[in-house]
C-alpha cells in the first residue's frame, strides 16, 4: 500500500524541483524529505530518484507516479472533506491569505465571530502577494484567498478556480490638507496633477499600475512616484505630512487620518473589488464554508457602516 504522505512529497519534489523548497513547503527537514523518498522508493521497488550533481532529480518511474499522484491525493482529501461534510462537522485548520485591507475590516471581524462560534476551528492567516498566494491555492495549500481587483485592470481567470466579489469601493484622489486643489470641495482634473510628486505602490503591483494609468490615459503626463510602498496607510502618512499625493480606495479609512484633503476625480470613475477565491469545489468542507459565511457577514456590515462601500447585489 502506498503511503499518501509520501506520495504528496514526490509530488512536491515534482511541482518545485529541489528538495530543500519541498522542505520549505512541506515543513520538514531536507534530510526528512530525503528520507521519505528513499523510504517510498522501497515501498514501490524501483528507481524513483537519481542525482545529478548536488541535485536530486525523478526518474521516468519517478514522473509518472508523481503525475498519478495528484489524483489520488486529491481523491483522499475528497473522500476526507465528504465525511467531514456529511456530518458538518466544523473543525479543523482553514488557511486563509489576504491582503492589508481586507485583513483588517474584514478578516479580522470574521475571526472574532469565528472563535466564538466554533471553538474547535482553527484559522490560520497570511498576509501573502497575490500571485504566490493563487498558487498555493491551486496547490492545496492553502483554502482561502482574499485579493484586490480594479475594474479597469481584471486579472486573469482560471477553471480551476471561483471568485466571488465581496466589496467594492471607489478610487479617490488624497491630498494633503494644504494643497491648492484641497481649497476647493470641487472633482480634481486629473491634469490638473501634472507636475506633482506621488506615493504609489511597487512597480507590477495594480496600485502602481492603476496610478500610471490614470495620469497617462486622463492626464497626458507620466507621474513622478517619489515614494513606493504597498502598505497604503504608509501613503496616507506620506499625504498628510505634506510629501506626496496619490489615488488610494476607501476603506483605508481617510476620514480618520487628521491632515489630508479626499477629492473625487472629475474626469475617471475607478472602483476597486475585494475578492474571495476558492477552489472549484473547494467550500464543501464545513469549516471552510463556515470562514465564507463569515466573511460575507464582515463585508455585509462593513457595507452596512461605511457609505461608498458596496455589497454586490
Amino acid at each position: 500500500m502506498i503511503d499518501l504522505a509520501r506520495l504528496r512529497v514526490l509530488r512536491e519534489l515534482q511541482l518545485r524541483g529541489t528538495v530543500g523548497a519541498v522542505a520549505g513547503a512541506l515543513g520538514y527537514s531536507p534530510s526528512a524529505v530525503s528520507q521519505q523518498l528513499a523510504q517510498l522508493q522501497k515501498d514501490i521497488g524501483v528507481p524513483l530518484t537519481e542525482r545529478v550533481g548536488r541535485r536530486l532529480r525523478l526518474t521516468e518511474a519517478g514522473e509518472t507516479l508523481a503525475r498519478a499522484a495528484e489524483g489520488l491525493l486529491t481523491q483522499a482529501k475528497q473522500a476526507e472533506d465528504a465525511a467531514r461534510a456529511a456530518c458538518g462537522l466544523v473543525a479543523g485548520t482553514v488557511r486563509l491569505v489576504a491582503f492589508q485591507t481586507a485583513l483588517l475590516h474584514v478578516v479580522a471581524p470574521a475571526l472574532e465571530v469565528l472563535s466564538a462560534q466554533y471553538p474547535d476551528l482553527v484559522v490560520e492567516v497570511l498576509d501573502d502577494e497575490f500571485e504566490h498566494a493563487l498558487q498555493a491555492l491551486v496547490l492545496q495549500e492553502v483554502d482561502l484567498v482574499i485579493s484586490n481587483e480594479y475594474d479597469v485592470l481584471r486579472r486573469p481567470r482560471t477553471a480551476d478556480l471561483i471568485d466571488e466579489i465581496l466589496l467594492t469601493e471607489p478610487t479617490r484622489l488624497i491630498l494633503p490638507a494644504g494643497h491648492r486643489l484641497a481649497a476647493s470641495e470641487s472633482a480634481v482634473r486629473i491634469a490638473d496633477l501634472a507636475g506633482e510628486v506621488w506615493a504609489s505602490g511597487h512597480p507590477g503591483t495594480s496600485h502602481a499600475e492603476i496610478t500610471e494609468r490614470l495620469c497617462v490615459e486622463h492626464g497626458g503626463f507620466r507621474p513622478e512616484i517619489r515614494y513606493r510602498s504597498n502598505d497604503l496607510l504608509v501613503n496616507l502618512a506620506l499625504a498628510a505630512h505634506g510629501q506626496a499625493i496619490g489615488f488610494l480606495p476607501e476603506l483605508v479609512r481617510f476620514t480618520e487620518q487628521s491632515g489630508i484633503a479626499v477629492r473625487d476625480l472629475a474626469d475617471a470613475t475607478v472602483r476597486r473589488h475585494v475578492i474571495v477565491w476558492t477552489r472549484r469545489d473547494g467550500d464543501v468542507r464545513p469549516s471552510v464554508r463556515a470562514v465564507l459565511d463569515a466573511l460575507r457577514a464582515a463585508a455585509d456590515t462593513l457595507a452596512a457602516e461605511h457609505p461608498g462601500v458596496a455589497r454586490p447585489t
